[in-house]
């Protein structure tokens, strides 16, 4: 296998996203009580999470190659740096592997990743094409990470406002992707929110689940579950997201917009932050 051809596989797991969901897992396990003695299960759970997920964005590199030629050239598939037949594999072993440590971890762990490996292989086939049907998809996956990461240590009770959190920003960054992704979705049939209604009802859409979290990001406080210091924090975080909702109104082009998904992004590292300091 060539440099660029290795380059182009581990550009279908998406490393950098790999190493956040890891993050994401463990840091879920740990806000649910982990503590030291659970290393070894909380390794076992984030590897785990980290394999399925990229055998998920290899997957739907499979089902989006004819609109990743039009919105995203540079992707591997695109540019020839990996095979289709080679997505689909890489997506069998990681998404392999990722159950059999799933399974190690135990049952409820097993139940969540066989729903991840499901709905990852339907998001990309048809789901991530259907109006609002993928996006909320998205923000489930997402939002079981941190009941996953719950389940690992035995205290899934503790991650309901995480995941929260979790489903609504990714529900709303979705939709800021499917604007930004129009030209090519609409090319490539496919029947997002925006294709099929317009750019308005995707904004006000996504500007409305964005104040929506800004609203629930309260909750924890006033009901005396996080701290002061909890409070301080997710208050930046929430300037962040008003400006988010503000900035896709004034400008809509995709430049725009892909930089506003990157912010929702680093946003949710921020309110990760926000709920360590203030449990």
């Amino acid at each position: 296998m060539s440099s660029d051809s290795l380059k182009g596989y581990l550009g279908l797991l998406r490393p950098v996203n790999l190493g956040i969901v890891f993050l994401t897992v463990a840091a879920a396990a740990i806000l649910a009580g982990g503590l030291a003695a659970h290393w070894p299960t909380v390794l076992f759970a984030s590897l785990a999470g980290s394999l399925i997920a990229g055998g998920g964005y290899a997957i739907n590199d499979y089902f989006d190659i004819e609109i990743d030629r039009i919105n995203k050239p540079n992707r591997p598939l695109p540019r020839g740096a990996a095979t289709d037949r080679g997505a689909v594999w890489l997506w069998g072993v990681t998404s392999g592997v990722g159950l059999l440590l799933c399974a190690s971890v135990g049952g409820g762990a097993l139940a969540i990743g066989l729903f991840w490996v499901i709905s990852l292989y339907f998001y990309g086939k048809t789901l991530k094409r259907t109006a609002l049907t993928g996006n909320i998809l998205v923000g489930v996956i997402t939002g079981l990470a941190f009941v996953y990461g719950g389940i690992a240590v035995g205290h899934a009770e503790r991650s309901f406002f995480p995941a929260l959190f979790a489903f609504l920003i990714n529900v709303a960054r979705e939709l800021v992707k499917d604007v930004e992704d129009l030209e090519g979705d609409a090319k490539g049939k496919a029947s997002t929110l925006p294709v099929k209604y317009g750019v308005k009802p995707a904004l006000v859409l996504a500007s409305m689940t964005i104040f929506l979290l800004v609203v629930a990001t309260f909750l924890p406080y006033s009901s005396g579950i996080y701290s002061v210091n909890y409070l301080a924090l997710i208050v930046v975080v929430n300037g962040a997201l008003i400006y988010v909702i503000v900035s896709m109104w004034k400008d809509r082009s995709p430049t725009n917009l892909g930089r506003l998904s990157l912010i929702l992004k680093l946003d949710m590292v921020g309110g990760l932050v926000a709920i360590f300091l203030g449990s």
